[in-house]
């Protein structure tokens, strides 16, 4: 986990991979019978996890945005659940891949359930056609796809993490490597 990235290279790391998740939510094979990760709701989670402080509050807010432009309903319910999701990860942003990991695997599996679950009451809330469905077989679908979805989104998350850790990657230089070799033996010299 890299906090001390510059903006502009942390805009250079966002911007294309949130572009490329919106085109692969978009792809016209991904309702079909296999389920995929929903990677404009992992982005800003796995974003706020990644570097704390407000990025995932930021790119949830333009996950949400791509995520309803791209459905064609009214501004807001995408773009108020990228949002809290964005600063629930970054709250939750912890040093330690031990927990990043942990709140990482917690905060997937909640936000998918919630997030399905909300979805489901707002189709119900305010339909997008004449048809109106009863909530209660619209709760069972979404549970029925739930550990498909889980599993769906554990491996996306696991993919943007591997994303994130190549691109922020810093390599240490002679003199870092030779600081913590210091370090460890007490600072003491071999000289």
């Amino acid at each position: 986990m890299n906090r001390d990235a510059t903006i502009w290279r942390r805009l250079a790391v966002y911007l294309p991979g949130l572009l490329f998740a919106a085109f692969l939510q978009t792809l016209p094979g991904s309702t079909g019978r296999l389920v995929s990760p929903d990677f404009l709701i992992l982005f800003p989670l796995i974003a706020g996890l990644w570097t704390g402080g407000y990025d995932g509050f930021a790119f949830g807010l333009a996950a949400g945005f791509l995520r309803d432009y791209m459905a064609g309903r009214g501004y807001g319910v995408g773009m108020l659940a990228g949002m809290f999701v964005g600063l629930i990860a970054g709250r939750l942003a912890a040093e330690g891949w031990q927990r990043y990991a942990l709140r990482g695997g917690i905060l997937v599996l909640v936000t998918t359930f919630i997030y399905d679950m909300t979805m489901s009451f707002f189709v119900w809330l305010i339909p997008m056609g004449d048809v109106r469905t009863p909530l209660g077989p619209l709760w069972r679908v979404a549970l029925s796809h739930f550990p498909a979805k889980l599993l769906s989104n554990i491996i996306g998350a696991l993919a943007l993490t591997c994303y994130f850790w190549l691109a922020f990657y810093r390599r240490k230089t002679k003199r870092e490597k030779n600081d913590r070799l210091e370090e460890m033996r007490g600072g003491e010299s071999l000289a």
